[in-house]
């Protein structure tokens, strides 16, 4: 399906597009049928099918939106070749309804998409497959995990490519595993994609380490390019992450023209991924010898050579090892950046650690949520009511059983599940647990922003996070008086909202579901953020200076 404009189609401006009224509209029906006596057209039924629809208010600010963004255009109309890379931009004033635009664009980018990944992959333009890929908000569920789909897929058949030594044949058709800009495609979709690169990865290191002695052989080149490139994906498994940046910190000099690359690889550098990797060996043999069954296992059971891929139960007991040898005893339980902190007024002999930003965090436990995916390998930790669970990088948000002064904010769990608050401020963020059907009142400031989490059954592990029954809220900005009393704030079960929207090009009618949150505020205001744009922010801000 592509876009049909009425701009081309019939000579129409977007100042009258977006202020047409129904006089317009009989306006353009009577050109459209003048257009059909001379036969200058021969999609009129469609078209006129469209017009009609130009009285609703959502269709018609659509059509503003996606006239107003030539790029957009182009891409839904299957013209994706005229994009101009420079021109990839989107001016978010315009959305007066997120997802009112995603169901509108949904049908014209699922029969588009595909060519278009495809077509500018395979020409190496991958800086516009990220500037596209930047602006994954406006695709539908359906959309984006068409495109996870296709770039598990594209690392699929790299993988195999290389495992077939087809490398030696020709490099273009997985030359995009070398490039640092197709992995920062993979980060638009966080964690979709370790699998395929740990599988990817083994087969790099295999070609490495069986070339390493002819530094100028190509296909050793190639794969000390791939892992240089591997380091900047973003995910949270802490240890692919450091395997990733300890192997490119390997390679990396190996990738520029030298005098030195007519050395052999028999020195320190040629080595050095061997034995890095053996000692990973050692220490994999003597953490499991006392198990009766291996915690881990190799791509190339064979050949010590590979990087070998672990469970979460061995990643666990690695990480514990890790924290004997930490001068300070910080365990990387949600994240990896951690620094240390001021102790809080309610728990003032401990000492805190906490995240230079949360943002990551509430991103992954969002989509361990939409994609109910959970690690049951951990242990079902009992919460003790109205404690922080999350001790090692969140601290307890203050709390009290009564309110004296009317200075804190009573929050009730109404949802028939269990309940952790997340309070994010400037300052140290906090977590706190309220059992269900149970209440507390909290230390909530004006501009606090929350997170409410649902669920049952809390596990303790590497991430930490309830493994039934859950939900999460958006993030809720709180605008609050402080002399106002007696401020409340109660959840309730999560609901599902069913959206319904015409399709813009014929009677079907799409219909999506998604889980919102039912809160309830007295005596203070509740602003709703996506947390899909806070974390394009913080990656943009964090990765892309």
């Amino acid at each position: 399906m592509k876009y049909i404009s009425f701009i081309d189609q019939l000579g129409l401006d977007i100042e009258s597009l977006s202020n047409i009224d129904s006089n317009g509209i009989i306006k353009l029906q009577k050109q459209l049928k003048a257009k059909a006596m001379l036969g200058d057209a021969n999609n009129l039924g469609e078209v006129a099918h469209l017009i009609e629809k130009l009285k609703d208010d959502t269709t018609r600010q659509s059509y503003v939106f996606i006239e107003k963004h030539d790029w957009l255009k182009q891409l839904i109309s299957g013209n994706h070749k005229a994009i101009k890379q420079a021109e990839i931009e989107v001016d978010t004033s315009l959305i007066t309804n997120e997802e009112d635009l995603k169901y509108f664009l949904a049908p014209f980018l699922k029969d588009n998409l595909k060519v278009f990944l495809s077509d500018t992959l395979n020409k190496g333009k991958y800086v516009l497959l990220l500037k596209v890929l930047d602006h994954n908000y406006l695709f539908s569920e359906e959309n984006n995990q068409l495109v996870i789909n296709f770039l598990k897929a594209r690392l699929n058949y790299a993988a195999v490519y290389l495992r077939e030594k087809r490398l030696n044949d020709k490099e273009h058709p997985v030359a995009f595993i070398t490039n640092k800009v197709f992995i920062n495609c993979l980060n638009q979709y966080p964690d979709n994609f370790n699998q395929e690169i740990q599988e990817l990865n083994s087969e790099v290191i295999d070609i490495y380490n069986s070339k390493r002695r002819n530094v100028d052989n190509q296909q050793f080149r190639f794969a000390a390019k791939a892992m240089v490139a591997f380091s900047v994906l973003e995910t949270s498994n802490f240890f692919l992450a450091e395997t990733l940046k300890s192997n490119a910190n390997i390679a990396r000099e190996y990738t520029y023209p030298s005098r030195s690359s007519r050395k052999t690889g028999s020195g320190f550098g040629g080595w050095s991924a061997f034995v890095i990797i053996m000692i990973v060996i050692r220490i994999i043999f003597w953490v499991s010898k006392d198990s009766k069954k291996s915690n881990y296992d190799y791509i190339n059971g064979s050949n010590y050579s590979s990087q070998p891929i672990y469970n979460d139960a061995f990643q666990r007991k690695l990480d514990s090892l890790r924290t004997l040898h930490s001068v300070d005893d910080i365990l990387n339980v949600e994240e990896t950046v951690i620094e240390s902190t001021e102790s809080t007024e309610t728990e003032p002999n401990y000492d805190r650690f906490k995240l230079a930003d949360h943002t990551k965090f509430i991103y992954t436990l969002k989509r361990k949520v939409e994609r109910k995916n959970v690690d049951k390998d951990g242990y079902i930790k009992p919460l003790d009511p109205f404690s922080n669970p999350y001790p090692k990088t969140f601290t307890v948000i203050p709390h009290k059983t009564e309110d004296i002064d009317n200075s804190l904010v009573k929050i009730t769990n109404r949802t028939k599940e269990d309940l952790i608050v997340f309070r994010l401020t400037n300052g140290i963020d906090q977590s706190l647990y309220i059992p269900k059907n149970q209440s507390t009142f909290a230390k909530i400031s004006d501009q606090d922003s929350l997170v409410f989490y649902t669920g049952r059954h809390f596990v303790s592990t590497k991430f930490s996070h309830f493994i039934e029954d859950t939900d999460l809220s958006n993030m809720l900005v709180v605008n609050k008086e402080n002399d106002i009393p007696n401020s409340e704030i109660s959840i309730y079960p999560f609901k599902d909202k069913i959206s319904k929207v015409n399709s813009s090009s014929s009677n079907k009618i799409l219909i999506d579901t998604t889980r919102v949150e039912q809160i309830k505020a007295k005596n203070l205001n509740l602003k709703p953020l996506s947390i899909n744009k806070l974390y394009t922010d913080y990656y943009n801000r964090k990765y892309r200076r």
